[in-house]
């Protein structure tokens, strides 16, 4: 019974620091803040983190996996890579449609590295899906032969902006044809030409 309480407690906490950080930022937050949002005594918070940092790092770690979780189930290692890009661009879109406030928090946590330096190499983990997929592209010469990140800024970057027109009503990436416009735009930009 108080495992989970205490784990509910945890979570009441993590989601109390991603409204807070969407809300008003990481620079903002203070302990105080997190608690009366979780709705917990102060003194607990203490009991599961160290301080602000190391749980704003936990709950990036927490919207990490369950990304990579999402993304994964539609990588088929022994399909056709497009078919892969395909339901893995679907898979990530879809995932941040449902969780709007993910993927504001990662946008942010992502561009404060200055913040996190010891955590930089875990902003890349976030995109570990795509990078496989793309490797395994190179290797049967579907992709072009450039650097990971090269690569991966002609996919992830692209799909960031429409995210953001998306939530700012610019686009509707919940239509179909949409999606499948974006993901032929990027696979053709990272594609070798075929011709």
């Amino acid at each position: 019974m108080f495992v989970i309480m205490a784990q509910d407690k945890k979570q009441a906490i993590l989601k109390g620091v991603l409204k807070l950080v969407n809300r008003v930022g990481f620079y903002h937050i203070n302990m105080k803040m997190v608690a009366q949002e979780a709705g917990v005594a102060a003194g607990t918070i203490y009991l599961y983190f160290k301080g602000k940092e190391e749980l704003i790092n936990e709950l990036y770690k927490m919207i990490v996996t369950e990304f990579n979780g999402n993304v994964l189930e539609a990588y088929d290692h022994d399909g056709p890579i497009r078919d892969s890009y395909n339901a893995m661009m679907t898979q990530a879109v879809v995932f941040y449609l449902n969780n709007k406030d993910y993927f504001s928090f990662v946008e942010q946590y992502t561009y404060a590295p200055f913040l996190f330096k010891e955590y930089q190499e875990q902003n890349f983990t976030l995109l570990l899906p795509i990078y496989k997929m793309m490797r395994a592209g190179k290797k049967q010469k579907l992709i072009k032969n450039l650097p990971d990140a090269v690569l991966l800024s002609m996919v992830h970057g692209p799909m960031n902006t429409m995210l953001k027109m998306h939530f700012a009503h610019k686009v509707d990436l919940t239509k179909t044809s949409m999606q499948k416009k974006f993901y032929d735009a990027c696979w053709e930009a990272i594609a070798i030409d075929k011709k």
